[in-house]
């Protein structure tokens, strides 16, 4: 599942940012009103967020926009889309729903490549410095990966905000592993990190992603799934994957334990 830029860095950003901010009110408005919002002008948007032109310009800045005319520009591909179930009653969509993301479920269960989870449980083992990141929906699996392995002991550094990500990965260096949970494959397309990452000395970068996706620039290796992308397998089948992950990592550690 694919979402707009804009749509990715203001709910980002909001989950860096004190609820009553002046940034949080100004990203709440835009993600509210994004569909009339495209033709305002720097002085129209202000006055509709209640705040000056200045702070406008300055938001915009702080949100990653390089000045408020390239975060305008960011509305032309604003979009608001909902996969609904069918069911004209409560317990027909209970039911449509629960089919989907079994199904979901059952679709990924039986198309992990097993080679792959093999060789990043391995360097999940083998990195002391590890980090797991992905985009709204996605980021979900990566807080479930910390929290299990967490419960095993082994610590996972992990944030919300896009532009914290970008900073973590462009500063990681040759003795970090950063796990990317992206449903389409897509993590790039939001962060442009290729000057960062051409040196040397980067990072080990996995994607955990659905199995058609190519492998990308800069991505060490990939953790390929079965899945048709289906917006409501998402992010079901990735938060499957992590606790797979979580999973094989104990039966590792266990299995070492046993041969002491």
């Amino acid at each position: 599942m694919t979402y707009d830029k804009l749509t990715v860095t203001l709910l980002t950003l909001l989950s860096r940012e004190e609820h009553d901010s002046i940034n949080a009110q100004i990203a709440r408005h835009l993600l509210t009103h994004g569909e009339v919002l495209g033709d305002l002008s720097v002085k129209e948007l202000a006055a509709a967020c209640h705040v000056g032109t200045g702070t406008v310009s300055r938001f915009a800045r702080e949100a990653g926009f390089d000045d408020f005319t390239q975060l305008k520009e960011a509305f032309s591909s604003f979009s608001r889309s909902f996969a609904q179930v069918a069911g004209e009653s409560e317990a027909q969509r209970r039911a449509s729903l629960a089919s989907h993301v079994s199904s979901a479920i059952e679709q990924v269960r039986g198309g992990v490549d097993r080679e792959a989870l093999v060789r990043l449980v391995a360097d999940l083992d083998r990195f002391e410095r590890v980090s797991a990141f992905g985009l709204l929906k996605g980021q979900a699996a990566a807080l479930d990966l910390q929290v299990d392995l967490l419960m095993q002991g082994k610590w996972v550094d992990t944030c919300t905000s896009l532009a914290e990500q970008a900073d973590r990965i462009a500063a990681a260096r040759r003795d970090q592993l950063v796990v990317l949970f992206s449903y389409s494959g897509a993590y790039f397309e939001y962060i442009d990190l290729s000057q960062e990452l051409r040196r040397l000395d980067r990072p080990t970068i996995w994607m955990v992603c659905g199995r058609n996706v190519p492998r990308q620039e800069y991505v060490s290796d990939v953790l390929r799934f079965d899945s048709d992308l289906n917006p409501l397998g998402h992010p079901y089948q990735l938060e499957y994957v992590a606790g797979l992950i979580a999973q094989e990592y104990a039966a590792l550690v266990a299995s070492r334990q046993k041969t002491r």
